[in-house]
């Protein structure tokens, strides 16, 4: 209806009509207002008519006259619990209790809330104004709609890549069709008020595309036609043609496979194949056993699409969260700032409970981090000044200040993203067994055709290339290789390249780099020989006190090796490190130098003979000495061993129990050391004194004897190795993520997972097999029907299709264990949640009060409002 009590207000030529069209709803319409929803006028509108509590939503659309289409914006408002002329009061108060330059609720762009027909749709979701409305919503999960997603899967992939990265974003599923975003959450580390800021973000830095995607009908039509073809093959024969045509409509996939085979490959395929099934079901008038065809076909292909999605999600969530904003140190203050407005250099403060949002050096404090999601260490590391620290870990306890090395995009955690994203193991094409299974089952199965056309006529013909052999292997088989990459990257291996689980199962040759594999890059302190009258302790304690401020792997060796001996290390004064030659320092008022034989030579400081001979025997064993002289004469000397990793033996005696036949080193080293670490270690061969280009020749070496190898290296000196070997494996985690050519990264740093990935590819073998036998034998049996029982197209589609969903299943397996080890993680995040209070009551976001305060004081009433309103907006038509 027309309010006509604002007839005879004194600013005729104000443009502002207000009408009340239904219960619930008031109606402003205004051309200068509203033409332009992005427009300051509107905006401030907007943001303004929100600050009353009533408001709910608003939308703003054109309202159809006989003239013409007048804009205008509907406010939205509970009718049951207030009155119209209450809420227009409210909303023409909010017009003048606020400055002229306050713009009222931040508004976001139009283009984040419009639908597909231009209306504008805002809603109130607690002090926000956003396009997103509320469907449902419980603690840790929220479910959201918006128009703008109808259709436009290009927005739900840019939102699907800002959740990706989120930290506390745990699953989210978005849809085209549905216009809607699902999202699970850890409440303690991300609240809905940051979601839907976060979605706002994506949808307004993305392309808006001005065309509908097309509809993916595909299953749907599938699913339809099943019915249609039963009543027209079994009841009513007048609809062959209607139900013909459905099939043959949902059949274009395997028409389009076909044609990208034989033309763009130029190779026979099992596309080949279905589309031959399907021209002879229409040639034959098998229209039912064609739709079975058709449907279990589009099955599969969402089946794969799912997973595929799914993994990557499962992947992208294991190693590429970070937080969105940090604590920056600036004049002895932290202001909290977006992550990715930082500098390199700047320092940022992470306290107890964080996850760090860098890569970068610790400058101040000491704490212990939780590094499990990157590198798959079971126990926090302690990290003190010089330490460096990676996106993406959890502060366990203590607070540290972090020089900033690497943010955003640039960190490590990005980096494994970015790979996980474009990896090589996603592209199966045409590259996996199950794809080189299905086509080599290609010819057998036409020869066999053609031998049925030729003594059973084309419907046997049919039948018998009907029950092909690698429908169902070639979806079942990515489908557990999708699988298996999810549950990798859950154990802390990144796969670079999903082959390499292929081939790690031909493998029967283990190739180990000794320095940084085998051994730590720390090494160990073995003997100390003391001259001059000190006692070895004395000497020891010296080096830990010289050597306590630098965090090089021989400082941290001493270091430890004291700590062991239980020693208190004296104060230091006027530290000078000689980059390259040794340390001076003060202690106890004495002058202490610490460093090479070299450095000695330097300072004057002659070895002693037992010195001399220790020296001579360490370099025979392939052990370096480092020499310590206090004031003038020479104290002692500790002898550094290369530290065996403690895993390395039970994994050779894991390999070998495997079927891994041999097992080698390969070393820089002299003969001696790496001879002897050999033999303790049990390996068939070793090869030394060998220079980092040349590692590559000897892994040639080793496939010429026939071997598959499997190259296990540090990657700092084992590129063109890592390239050459059958599967590549490095250990150098996070640090080089971004250029280590190795198939597969062990994020721990450690051998641990050797003999676990070989287990891990063995089961992704077995399962591939399975889905081969579960092929292989029902469609051989339909094959020997056909010739020997009659059976039909009927019987052949059934039985391969029931085979191929079966191999599906089994496909899916690999699955379970991931859905188990999340089912874990959110059971235990709830039981931290109940804990902590969450799940008892939902919380009152911050800032919603002042939002949503009740009308100044002394606000008119009554129909005062709209002239209230009118006032606020002096608008004169032209």
């Amino acid at each position: 209806m027309h309010n006509d009590a604002v007839a005879g207000d004194a600013s005729p030529r104000v443009d502002v009509k207000i009408v009340l069209p239904a219960a619930g709803t008031i109606r402003i319409e205004s051309a200068r207002l509203f033409a332009d929803p992005d427009g300051a006028l509107c905006r401030r509108f907007v943001g303004r008519a929100f600050r009353a509590a009533e408001i709910d939503s608003a939308v703003i659309a054109g309202t159809a006259t006989a003239e013409a289409v007048i804009p205008a914006i509907d406010l939205q408002f509970d009718a049951t619990r207030h009155s119209a002329c209450q809420v227009l009061e409210h909303v023409a108060a909010m017009m003048e209790a606020v400055p002229s330059c306050d713009p009222g609720v931040e508004v976001p762009s139009a283009a984040t809330a419009r639908d597909r027909h231009g209306a504008v749709r805002y809603h109130r979701v607690g002090g926000q104004i956003t396009g997103w409305r509320v469907v449902s919503e419980r603690v840790g999960a929220i479910k959201l709609e918006n128009p703008v997603l109808y259709r436009k899967a290009v927005l739900c992939e840019a939102i699907e890549r800002e959740l990706m990265s989120v930290l506390g974003i745990d699953r989210y599923e978005t849809s085209a069709r549905d216009c809607r975003a699902k999202i699970e959450y850890d409440p303690r580390q991300v609240c809905p008020a940051q979601i839907i800021e976060i979605l706002d973000d994506a949808l307004a830095n993305a392309e808006h595309p001005e065309e509908l995607d097309r509809l993916d009908l595909d299953l749907a039509i599938c699913t339809a036609s099943l019915p249609v073809a039963a009543i027209a093959q079994f009841a009513m024969p007048a609809l062959l043609p209607v139900s013909a045509a459905l099939f043959a409509y949902s059949a274009i996939p395997s028409f389009r496979g076909a044609y990208d085979v034989l033309v763009k490959e130029r190779r026979l395929g099992v596309d080949v194949l279905d589309t031959i099934v399907v021209m002879g079901c229409l040639a034959t008038q098998q229209v039912f056993p064609g739709a079975i065809l058709a449907w279990c076909l589009s099955v599969g292909r969402y089946l794969v699409r799912r997973t595929e999605d799914n993994s990557k999600k499962l992947l992208l969530g294991a190693f590429g969260k970070q937080p969105r904003h940090v604590w920056l140190v600036k004049d002895g203050a932290e202001i909290e700032m977006p992550l990715d407005r930082l500098d390199k250099g700047d320092v940022v403060a992470v306290h107890t409970g964080e996850m760090v949002p860098v890569d970068g050096i610790v400058v101040e404090g000491l704490a212990m981090i939780d590094q499990h999601a990157l590198t798959g260490e079971a126990l926090p590391a302690e990290k003190g000044v010089g330490d460096r620290v990676f996106a993406s870990t959890v502060m366990v306890a203590g607070k540290i200040h972090v020089a900033v090395e690497k943010s955003g995009s640039e960190t490590a955690t990005a980096k494994i993203a970015q790979i996980l994203n474009d990896s090589a193991g996603y592209k199966l094409a045409l590259q996996h067994k199950g794809e080189r299974l299905a086509d080599k089952a290609v010819i057998p199965t036409l020869c066999l055709g053609g031998l049925a056309f030729a003594t059973l006529g084309p419907p046997g013909a049919v039948a018998v290339i009907n029950s092909d052999l690698g429908t169902g292997i070639r979806m079942a088989a990515p489908l557990a290789m999708l699988s298996t990459l999810a549950l990798c990257a859950q154990r802390g291996v990144l796969v670079k390249d999903g082959r390499a689980l292929d081939l790690l199962c031909e493998v029967d040759t283990v190739l180990f780099d000794k320095t940084g594999t085998l051994t730590r890059e720390r090494p160990e302190v073995g003997r100390v020989i003391a001259a001059n009258g000190f006692r070895p302790l004395q000497i020891l304690r010296f080096a830990a006190a010289a050597e306590r401020r630098f965090h090089h792997p021989v400082a941290l060796a001493i270091l430890q090796k004291a700590a062991e001996e239980g020693l208190r290390l004296p104060p230091t004064d006027a530290t000078q490190y000689r980059v390259g030659y040794g340390i001076t320092v003060g202690l106890e008022g004495r002058r202490v130098r610490i460093g090479s034989r070299r450095f000695m030579e330097l300072e004057g400081i002659g070895l002693t003979r037992e010195v001399e001979a220790a020296l001579d025997e360490a370099h025979r064993e392939g052990h370096t000495m480092v020499m310590l002289a206090v004031d003038d004469e020479l104290g002692g000397a500790l002898e550094l061993r290369a530290s065996i990793r403690p895993e390395v033996r039970g994994i050779v005696r894991g390999l070998r129990e495997r079927g891994i036949k041999h097992i080698a080193i390969i070393s820089g080293d002299h003969e001696a050391p790496t001879r002897k670490l050999a033999d303790e270690l049990g390996m068939d061969r070793y090869f030394a004194q060998v220079l980092p280009a040349d590692k590559a020749e000897y892994v040639e070496k080793l496939q010429r004897e026939g071997r598959k190898v499997c190259f296990v290296g540090d990657g700092i000196n084992d590129a063109i190795a890592l390239k050459r070997a059958n599967v590549s494996v490095s250990l150098r985690g996070a640090t080089s993520i971004a250029t280590d050519t190795a198939n597969v990264v062990f994020m721990e740093q450690s051998l641990g997972k050797l003999c676990e990935l070989r287990d891990i590819a063995r089961d992704l073998d077995r399962n591939v097999r399975n889905s081969w036998l579960m092929i292989l034998g029902p469609n051989i049996a339909c094959i020997a029907g056909v010739f020997t029982l009659g059976f039909g197209i009927g019987a052949s589609v059934v039985t391969n299709n029931i085979a191929a969903l079966a191999a599906l299943a089994n496909g899916l397996l690999p699955m379970r264990k991931v859905a188990q080890l999340e089912a874990e993680r959110r059971h235990l995040l709830e039981m931290q949640l109940r804990h902590s209070g969450f799940l008892v009551q939902d919380r009152v976001h911050p800032g919603d009060a002042d939002v949503m305060g009740g009308p100044p004081a002394g606000a008119l009433a009554g129909l005062d409002g709209l002239k209230r309103l009118r006032q606020q907006w002096p608008i004169t038509a032209d």
